[in-house]
Formats: structure tokens, C-alpha cells, sequence
């Protein structure tokens, strides 16, 4: 069972085993998204996403101070750093967008 995650600037959709990271995602489907750091530290790597919360990770500590600096207070609760996002549960959709 397999979640589908679709990357809206890349008209992009990946069907993914939960536990797969969305950077994961993002490389073995050769989306224009960018990386850096690949460790949550940079800010890089932010997406805000559309549809499918529920089917990713809580966002953790260091990825809340990132997202904090990087947005400087113009960030939603639904932005986050794709490095950061596993997804959780199957059977769902993901629809992100940087």
C-alpha cells in the first residue's frame, strides 16, 4: 500500500511506501526541487503543502527553528522542509509546492 505524492510545479506524481522521505520522493523522480544541506539545517528545501498533513511526520524542533528563519514570520502551518517530511501512512495523497 503506497501513498501518492504529486510535486505541483513539476507535474509530478510518485506513488511511495510509507517511511520513504519526501527528499527521497523528490530524487528518484527528477523534480526541479532543490537541496542543500539534506540534513534540515539550510532552509533550501521548503515546501508548503497542499493536501495530505495527515499522511506526513510531524514536524520536529530543528525543522520548526529552520523554517522560522528562512519565512522571517510569513510561513504557514503548513510549510515545511521536504528533508524533514516522511510519509506516514499509505493510502493517501501528498500534494506539496515550492
Amino acid at each position: 500500500m503506497t501513498t501518492r505524492v504529486e510535486i505541483v510545479n513539476d507535474f509530478l506524481a510518485i506513488n511511495v511506501q510509507p517511511g520513504s522521505t519526501i527528499q527521497d520522493v523528490v530524487e528518484a523522480s527528477g523534480s526541479a526541487l532543490p537541496f542543500g544541506c539534506r540534513d534540515g539545517e539550510c532552509g533550501t528545501c521548503v515546501v508548503e503543502i497542499e493536501q495530505g498533513m495527515e499522511f506526513i511526520s510531524e514536524i520536529n524542533e530543528k525543522e520548526k527553528k529552520v523554517i522560522k528563519e528562512v519565512c522571517a514570520g510569513t510561513c504557514t502551518d503548513k510549510t515545511r522542509l521536504s528533508c524533514q517530511m516522511k510519509i506516514i501512512k499509505p493510502n493517501g495523497i501528498v500534494r506539496i509546492k515550492y
